[in-house]
């Protein structure tokens, strides 16, 4: 699964539709390097946000299997202004990944072979972003990105991991003194992750993460209103053969009241994969979110912010022509991920 929420309230609170756009802390080292541009000093962000994943898998066979699993995802990120033309950042966030326990096994099956299935993920980025002109930013990043795979079958662990190297490029234009663009394009990874022991002459795993760009606007409506939107393409279909690349758009909002910045937001993603090729590993079907959250800026000109988004994964109808394990006919009747966000500013 791949994350647009970066561990900040404000990503969260917009369904990620606010990260290619912003320019106002230390965040867009990984969302918009160019973004960094607006920081007048030095900035910092320290976040983390809960992860909570559930669904229910129901087969047409009557084979059933609920899988579900929390994880805690950290984000820090750091920016310093070097000159008038100059800014340099680095964060450590996740990209993505996905964890859970099945209560029947993977396929919902009475042999239970798989009882666990977790990929983690973690980047370290390193950015920095160049002022071109007033209007005109541009960035760029180095990115270091750990993926860790972690699943019980039949009783043994299969554990393995790898960094592999990728880069990021993006842009931001001022149209006005009230509208900003932005665009950001991430590269995409390769890990070759081997086991630490072999199992069924299965020795390793290879995760090809898909490269995503990422275009968005935003717009100051009113002294205290602000809109955004963005459009995002992921090229899933470097994550396998079967798989195509996605399409998302989202819209959000943000509205001052004093202290307080309240935001909203809503994005819905295409599927990657057809039912006919689609399994209960990566059960990722149409996609929706939705979030909501507010931060308040404290006597000391810090920002402390929460947030909480639900994100809906579809009903991930799988059709298998040929009976396998990965692949039992049914659908997810529950297929949803809940994020709560905290995040402090400074």
């Amino acid at each position: 699964m791949s994350l647009s929420q970066i561990g900040t309230a404000e990503s969260v609170a917009t369904a990620g539709v606010a990260g290619v756009t912003n320019s106002e802390d230390a965040s867009a080292v990984i969302t918009n390097a160019a973004g960094l541009t607006g920081l007048d000093d030095s900035s910092m962000v320290l976040g983390g946000q809960l992860i909570d994943v559930s669904s229910q898998f129901e087969g047409l066979g009557r084979e059933t299997t609920q899988s579900s699993g929390q994880q805690f995802v950290p984000h820090l990120s750091y920016a310093q202004r070097l000159n008038d033309d100059w800014v340099a950042g680095i964060a450590l966030n996740s990209p993505g990944g996905l964890g859970v326990a099945y209560s029947n096994g993977i396929g919902g099956r009475p042999a239970n072979i798989v009882k666990q299935n977790k990929i983690s993920m973690l980047s370290v980025t390193a950015s920095a972003a160049y002022q071109v002109n007033e209007r005109l930013s541009l960035g760029a990043s180095v990115v270091a990105q750990y993926a860790a795979v972690d699943a019980s079958v039949l009783g043994r662990s299969m554990t393995g991991a790898e960094v592999a190297p990728t880069f990021a490029l993006s842009a931001q234009y001022k149209l006005n003194d009230i509208t900003r663009i932005g665009v950001n394009y991430q590269h995409g990874s390769e890990h070759d992750i081997e086991f630490d022991e072999s199992f069924a002459d299965v020795q390793g795993t290879a995760i090809n993460w898909p490269s995503t760009f990422d275009v968005g606007i935003d717009h100051q409506l009113t002294e205290r209103l602000n809109i955004m939107a963005n459009a995002k393409w992921q090229s899933w279909s470097d994550y396998d053969a079967n798989y195509q690349d996605t399409y998302s758009a989202g819209i959000a909002a943000g509205y001052q009241m004093g202290e307080w910045l309240w935001q909203a937001g809503f994005s819905i993603d295409t599927s990657p994969v057809d039912a006919e090729y689609r399994d209960v590993v990566l059960p990722l079907d149409k996609q929706w979110r939705l979030g909501i959250g507010a931060q308040k800026t404290l006597a000391s000109g810090n920002k402390i912010g929460i947030a909480y988004q639900y994100q809906n994964l579809g009903e991930a109808e799988i059709y298998a022509t040929e009976l396998q394990l990965l692949r039992p006919v049914g659908e997810y009747s529950e297929n949803r991920v809940h994020f709560i966000t905290l995040s402090y500013q400074f």
